[in-house]
Formats: C-alpha cells, sequence, structure tokens
C-alpha cells in the first residue's frame, strides 16, 4: 500500500505542476499580446504626432506665404509729395 500511495501523490503532483505550467503559458501568452497591442498604439501616436505637426507646419508657411504676397492683379501707386508753396 505504501507504493501505491505514493505513486498517487507522484501523479497529484505531475499533475498539479502541469497545470500550473499550462497557467504560466497562457498568462504568458496574454502579456505578450497586450505588449504587441501597447506597441501598436504607441506606433500609431507617433505617426500621429508627426503628421499633425507637417500638416501644422504646411499651414504656417501657407499662412505667412499669403501675408507677405501682394494681391495678384494690383499694382502700386506713387503720390507725389505736396509742393511748397511759392512766394
Amino acid at each position: 500500500m505504501g507504493s501505491e500511495d505514493s505513486s498517487r501523490d507522484d501523479n497529484g503532483q505531475d499533475a498539479q505542476r502541469n497545470l500550473e505550467q499550462k497557467a504560466l503559458r497562457n498568462v504568458r501568452g496574454l502579456v505578450d499580446r497586450i505588449e504587441a497591442e501597447e506597441a501598436g498604439k504607441s506606433r500609431f501616436q507617433k505617426v500621429l504626432v508627426v503628421a499633425l505637426l507637417v500638416a501644422f507646419a504646411v499651414i504656417g508657411v501657407a499662412f505667412f506665404a499669403s501675408i507677405n504676397s501682394k494681391p495678384s492683379g494690383t499694382q502700386e501707386i506713387e503720390v507725389p509729395a505736396p509742393k511748397a508753396p511759392s512766394r
């Protein structure tokens, strides 16, 4: 009977160990999946920030270029200085 009890204990311990290892593998798989999702989100955020910076830079350049340019179809008119009255 002693050998039967010890073999049951060994089988019980093996089953427990197998369950623990399976649980650890499942947890590791979940952690890997979460890390992959976070890496994807981080990459998307970086691309979004760069795209916004480029868009604002283009808008800023267009704005300052429109301020500094003369409107098309206009010409400058020079007004002569008034003459001093002669005595």
